[in-house]
């Protein structure tokens, strides 16, 4: 019967370890007496790290259209100020020049009145004194 494998590296790696059935391709090789915990193996910390990633890939992302779209609105607010921005100036003159054309009708109104007084306080005249002033006889 063969000797104790104490010497061979393979019995130094296990010494600490419990048995695995090598037939199992997953299995966790656990150190003697650890009984409680949480094992983390290279695959589940690669798929960690790989969802850890996708969230903040996708996290990104939607940030990044988010300011793209926020960019694109202030590209057309700044168009419609703009466009604003002519339309009050167009206002503004019309505006101005209605102003003008007021005050001239408010001109052209004060002697038309001045006018039609004159004229009423003529017929006033008339009416009151029919006759008009005969030149003295001589």
């Amino acid at each position: 019967m063969p000797g104790p494998k104490a010497d061979t590296p393979e019995a130094g790696a296990d010494a600490g370890r419990t048995r695995v059935d090598p037939r199992r391709s997953r299995t966790r090789v656990q150190p003697t007496g650890a009984t409680d915990g949480i094992t983390i193996t290279r695959w589940s910390l690669g798929l960690f790290i790989t969802f850890a990633l996708s969230v903040v890939t996708a996290a990104f992302t939607l940030v990044w259209n988010q300011t793209l779209k926020l960019g694109d609105t202030q590209v057309q607010l700044v168009a419609h100020v703009a466009g604003l921005d002519a339309r009050m100036i167009s206002l503004e003159t019309r505006v101005a020049g209605v102003e003008t054309e007021v005050r001239d009708l408010r001109a052209e109104v004060r002697v038309e009145i001045g006018g039609l007084r004159e004229q009423m306080r003529e017929l006033a005249e008339l009416i009151r004194d029919p006759e008009p002033p005969r030149p003295p006889s001589q």
